[in-house]
């Protein structure tokens, strides 16, 4: 299948005097009563992450505040959501969505899988960095005391960023670490999880890839369905979200918005944390296997489940088929 890559390309260039014309566009778009939020799609949809941040620093020069704040005092619900999450650099609001899954009484789990369980180290290592500049505390130090066994210990070894990267493969390391997972694993993996969470945590995105098809010609079946068929709740769902990461990491998200689309009641916090991280990215190809899984149009299913504004918005950043 060929790759796609990302939905949202912006412009192919932005000079000062086009920035300052957005950033003024911008401004309009708030004048007199009410928004005028056609034009806030047009012009958000049109930037990439980093344009954006160029638009924002010469919209504070013209105005002394941010666009971030004059937009939250305009905007409600969903569309504001998205529209102030486009506005943050990538990682900056990652961070923050971890953050605010750490936040009040239980943690949700899923947030911290989706974003910390499909990242390689370069990813997490930024991801850190913005983290420990918002907050003035490291991310691995504060995800101890949220979760403990084995899930917590798979949120913390990701969070210090000390898998390795690379395309490089050990295949003799990958044939006697498949073999020590099947012994230890096979019917097993429920009560020692140990083995199986070190290698996952320990090994680059291509030495697992390795060791997973060496451990499918020993046990005759894929590693997923031996951690699914042993394991289960939050941590099912981490081991899954690196081994679906590792095969096919737009495949997880196409699965991750079609959860979002089936629950009773569209998960939009969810959906809008998946496009905004990932249109940029790898929309295209999650666009790809959507239609390769359930045999249905990405786009059509959005346009389906989401009203207004914020359906309008979703779509720009999404692309048509």
């Amino acid at each position: 299948m060929v790759r796609i890559g990302p939905t949202l390309a912006g412009k192919s260039g932005l000079s000062d005097s086009e920035a300052e014309t957005i950033a003024r566009s911008f401004k309009d778009a708030m004048k007199g009563f009410g928004t005028d939020e056609q034009r806030i799609i047009k012009e958000i949809c049109a930037l990439t992450n980093a344009q954006r941040q160029i638009v924002e620093d010469r919209y504070q020069a013209l105005y002394g505040h941010t666009l971030e704040e004059d937009l939250k005092s305009e905007l409600r619900g969903d569309f504001e959501d998205i529209v102030i999450a486009l506005l943050k650099p990538r990682f900056d609001y990652e961070a923050e969505c971890i953050k605010n899954a750490m936040r009040g009484f239980g943690t949700r789990e899923h947030v911290i899988i989706e974003l910390l369980c499909t990242k390689e180290s370069a990813e997490i290592e930024k991801l850190k960095e913005a983290y420990k500049r918002i907050y003035g505390s490291d991310l691995e130090n504060d995800l101890v005391g949220e979760e403990d066994g084995p899930l917590g210990r798979i949120f913390r070894s990701l969070a210090t960023g000390d898998r390795p990267s690379g395309p490089s493969v050990d295949l003799g390391l990958a044939q006697k670490e498949a073999q020590e997972l099947y012994d230890a694993g096979e019917g097993k993996f429920g009560t020692e999880e140990n083995e199986l969470v070190r290698v996952l945590v320990s090994r680059s995105f291509a030495q697992l890839k390795a060791t997973f098809a060496e451990y499918q010609k020993i046990a005759g079946k894929e590693i997923e369905v031996a951690i699914k068929g042993e394991t289960e709740g939050h941590l099912e769902d981490a081991l899954v979200a690196i081994t679906q990461s590792i095969h096919d990491r737009s495949a997880f998200f196409a699965r991750q918005i079609d959860r979002c689309l089936r629950v009773p009641g569209t998960k939009e916090k969810d959906l809008i944390r998946i496009i905004v991280s990932r249109c940029e990215v790898d929309m295209g190809d999650i666009k790809q296997d959507y239609k390769a899984l359930f045999n249905k149009s990405l786009y059509d299913e959005l346009k389906q489940e989401l009203r207004g504004d914020f359906e309008e918005i979703v779509l720009k950043l999404v692309g048509s088929d």
